[in-house]
This record gives structure tokens, C-alpha cells and sequence, in this order.
């Protein structure tokens, strides 16, 4: 018997479903609010770049309440990410421990402006329905001492299949065992 540690980190996206029952409006209005804001602050000051949602907090022309509210919902996604991966995974492994929870729509954007579709892209990237989770995961294995990969492939394909029909999307980004 032996215990194998593997570092997973994901991108899962909420449902709408599952948000629209604590939120008066859609995250995804937040998201085009803000793509709308960002296109204009990228041609006026003719830059090559979206800047991050934190930024628009310097600015005097756009409502605090917006990115308060912005605040907010990632708030609840990270929240409801995290009790949801909790709740599939933690029968599955020994234990699942989170590293970090990260909402996306307050990363950098990596749409520039002269991208085809831009707008429509910072839009869907403004949206905070999407948190990147970093989980340590460790197993049990009853298998021979040989040092395989088998514990990782494992760990990618059932966090596929318990989280898949719980979130809108389920991407595993990396993974890598641990000692």
C-alpha cells in the first residue's frame, strides 16, 4: 500500500443555471459592461492592451458599484467552485487539499485589440463565472512499488468524470506528482 500525491490545477466554468438562482442579473453582463469600458480605455489611450479589472478601479469614469459587483460575484463562484469540486472529489481520494483559487476574469486579458472578435473575447474573459483551482490530491494504490505515471493519468480522468456534468466546462491545465 501506498499514498501518491498529484498537483492538479483546473479552469471550471459555473453554469448559469447554478448562478442565476443567487444573482439578480447575469455574470455575463458584468462581463460585457466591462469589455465595453475596456474597448473604449484602449482606444482613447491608443494601447496595445486590456488592462485588468483592478485597474478600472484608478479610474473616476467607471462605477465602483460595477466592480464591486464584479467583486461579488466571483466571490460566489469561487465559493460555490470550491464546495462543488469538495463534494465530487473527496470520495474519490484520500484527500483534496486547495492550493489556490483564482477567478480568471481578474487575470491580465490575453485578447489585444486588434484581434479579430476582440471585444466579444475581453467580454467572455471579464465574466467571473470561471476560477482556476490548483488541488493536491492524494490516493491510495494497492499496485506494485514501481514508480509509474499511472497515479496522474488516473487523478486527470476522474476529475473529468466527477466534475464534467457539475460545471459548464472542466479543463485540466497541468498536473504533476508530488513526493
Amino acid at each position: 500500500m501506498r499514498f501518491d500525491k498529484v498537483l492538479v490545477t483546473i479552469n471550471v466554468c459555473l453554469k448559469e443555471q447554478a448562478l442565476q438562482q443567487y444573482l439578480p442579473c447575469s455574470a455575463g453582463i458584468i462581463g460585457k459592461t466591462l469589455a465595453g469600458i475596456a474597448g473604449d480605455y484602449a482606444r482613447e489611450n491608443k494601447t496595445g492592451y486590456y488592462p485588468a479589472i483592478d485597474f478600472f478601479k484608478t479610474l473616476d469614469s467607471v462605477d465602483p458599484g460595477l466592480i464591486e459587483s464584479a467583486e461579488q460575484v466571483a466571490w460566489l463562484v469561487s465559493k460555490l467552485a470550491r464546495e462543488t469540486v469538495q463534494s465530487r472529489l473527496r470520495p474519490i481520494f484520500s484527500s483534496v487539499q486547495f492550493q489556490s483559487i483564482q477567478t480568471l476574469a481578474f487575470s491580465m486579458p490575453k485578447t489585444r485589440p486588434n484581434q479579430k472578435d476582440a471585444i466579444e473575447q475581453l467580454a467572455r474573459h471579464y465574466t467571473p463565472d470561471t476560477v482556476k483551482i490548483e488541488l493536491l490530491l492524494t490516493m491510495m494504490r494497492r499496485d506494485s512499488e514501481a514508480k509509474d505515471n499511472r497515479a496522474e493519468i488516473y487523478a486527470r480522468k476522474m476529475i473529468f468524470r466527477w466534475l464534467e456534468p457539475e460545471f459548464e466546462s472542466v479543463e485540466v491545465t497541468s498536473s504533476k506528482p508530488c513526493k
